[in-house]
Parts: C-alpha cells; sequence; structure tokens
C-alpha cells in the first residue's frame, strides 16, 4: 500500500444551526420507549384492578338488592295481615 498523506488530515467541521432541534439519539428513544412502555403496563394493571373491584361492588350491590327485597317482602306480608 502506497502512503496517502489525506487519510491523516482532520475533516471540517459542519456549520451547526443554533435553532435546529437537537439531533435523534437512539439511547434516549430506546429510554422513552421503556418508559411508556412501563407506564402502559402500569395503566394496564390498574383497569385490571379496577375491574375487579367493579365487578365485586356490582355483585355486592345485587347480594344488597335481593337483601332489601326479601325485608321489604317480609314486611309487606306483616303489614297485610293487620
Amino acid at each position: 500500500m502506497a502512503f496517502n498523506p489525506n487519510q491523516f488530515k482532520q475533516k471540517k467541521k459542519r456549520a451547526v444551526d443554533p435553532n435546529a432541534p437537537p439531533r435523534p439519539n437512539l439511547l434516549s428513544q430506546d429510554k422513552k420507549l421503556r418508559e411508556q412502555t412501563a407506564a402502559v403496563d402500569r395503566l394496564l394493571r390498574l383497569v385490571e384492578r379496577q375491574q375487579d373491584q367493579i365487578e365485586s361492588l356490582q355483585s355486592k350491590y345485587q347480594t344488597m338488592q335481593s337483601s332489601i327485597e326479601r325485608i321489604l317482602n317480609y314486611l309487606s306480608k306483616g303489614w297485610s295481615k293487620k
């Protein structure tokens, strides 16, 4: 191989526009994706917990409704005897 003097030249720096947005960084994009994925996972867990809570409250409501109906039926039978 022949010696090439241009091989050791320093490259000229490009002019940087101060108003330009920062250049994308794959590490920061990866971090954002991980944070967003974690946030979505937290929200999904929250929704699942809320669905479970809603189901338990609905069953509790149904139980209370049936209890109240039984009490009202018992009381209405007692009042009709008088």
